[in-house]
């Protein structure tokens, strides 16, 4: 018998094709190498000079190849996220109802975040002192914290100063508030909409979509935030459902995907050519008296909403061409994507505050540091999680075919 982590959970991303099944393998491929994505973006922004001022493990060693790197991959790699999420929603949805859908989703994106959201509260606040302890050369972040500390007895500082966070988990908060959305418009929206939107022609989605971008992406700062807030941010569910439902239309829409792919080379040229006059635009540091107004914010938001769609559907796109196909090591990554999108943030941020004053050069201190954070956290899946009934829960949903 296989262990837990290696069995099917309810939900897994296989379609019926008749009385057959047929693996999706390239969407299985393509969330294992966006997570691997996640880790190099969080710890490439300690050497970003743009991050430099609120990162809490920045480095006294940046390079603006860091910059490049870190805000070219924060367009699309969360964006393809919610499009994979919003893709097999519809898939749960069409193949199993909506009470099959809630309780799964119930089990696989709540029941996390309930668990881990004050472990990680708490791991966080351990690694943030010991970096307040233990790293001579402090990042501005650690000395402001390090300064308010100063300023105030703890007895003066009550619990409800600190600001409620969901962290890095926003993204399975704001994922059950889309998928509450989704409930809702299945009951709201009519056949007439549905029916307009499948005539559209591909190019047509793609710039309806740079369009319904804007707003949301317009309301607040550039490069765009993360939503850590307690509360749901509506820009971000305006901003990410966008591409949730095109994940959820790609779906529901089987044609839609092979419209794209004609041109998939054109996005992908096009967003480069969008991103690199967004980062030409972009302001030297993301301190917000620094932050662009007017039509110059209107122009580089228009940029940043082009690079994003065009460059989450080449992602798509390309993976569907080049990716998709069964990979042990792919696999194995796809297993344990979602405890290494837990997990990987505190540890990220303890390796890096114990390299922060070591005579190292800055691209050894890179690798070093995604490294270990990985190595970390693939330990900890084998010894705390694929043991245990955490496995079912944490462990993906791929299994190999025979």
């Amino acid at each position: 018998m296989k262990p837990a982590w290696q069995r099917l959970p309810e939900g897994a991303s296989i379609m019926s094709q008749g009385s057959g099944t047929t693996r999706l393998f390239y969407l299985d491929n393509l969330r294992a190498l966006a997570m691997l994505a996640g880790v190099f973006f969080h710890a490439a922004l300690a050497y970003s000079p743009m991050a430099q001022p609120f990162w809490p493990s920045a480095d006294v060693l940046n390079h603006p190849l860091f910059d490049i790197f870190a805000w070219a991959s924060h367009l699309f790699r969360m964006p393809v996220f919610f499009l994979l999420a919003g893709f097999f929603a519809a898939m749960l949805l069409h193949k199993y109802g909506e009470a099959v859908f809630w309780r799964n989703r119930l089990r696989r994106i709540g029941l996390p975040l309930l668990i881990f959201l004050p472990l990680l509260t708490l791991a966080m606040a351990a690694v943030i002192q010991f970096g307040l302890s233990h790293v001579q050369h402090k990042p501005p972040f650690l000395a402001f914290i390090q300064a308010m500390l100063d300023q105030a007895e703890p007895a003066a500082m009550p619990l409800s100063t600190v600001p409620l966070s969901t962290m890095h988990l926003w993204f399975l908060y704001h994922l059950l508030f889309l998928y509450l959305l989704t409930w809702c418009g299945r009951i709201l929206l009519n056949r007439q909409m549905l029916r307009w939107f499948s005539e559209l022609k591909p190019n047509a989605v793609v710039l309806l979509s740079i369009l319904a971008c804007v707003p949301a992406l317009y309301s607040v700062s550039v490069p765009f935030p993360a939503p850590e807030w307690i509360f749901p941010a509506l820009w971000a569910l305006w901003f990410y459902g966008v591409f949730f439902g095109l994940g959820y239309a790609c779906f529901s829409m089987p044609a839609l995907l092979a419209g794209f792919s004609p041109f998939r080379h054109y996005y992908l040229l096009l967003g480069a050519v969008s991103y690199g006059f967004y980062y030409y635009l972009l302001p030297a540091t993301l301190i917000p008296h620094s932050q662009p107004q007017g039509w110059l914010k209107l122009a580089i938001t228009v940029l940043e909403s082009g690079s994003a769609v065009l460059w989450t559907l080449s992602a798509v796109l390309y993976a569907r061409r080049w990716l998709d196909w069964d990979s042990r090591a792919l696999a194995y990554l796809s297993k344990v994507s979602f405890w290494l999108y837990i997990v990987h943030l505190p540890l990220l941020f303890f390796v890096q505050f114990l390299l922060i004053d070591l005579p190292l050069a800055l691209w050894v201190k890179f690798v070093i540091s995604s490294s270990a954070t990985l190595a970390l956290s693939l330990l900890g899946f084998h010894i705390l999680v694929a043991p245990t009934a955490l496995a079912t829960v944490l462990a993906g949903n791929r299994t190999r075919q025979a």
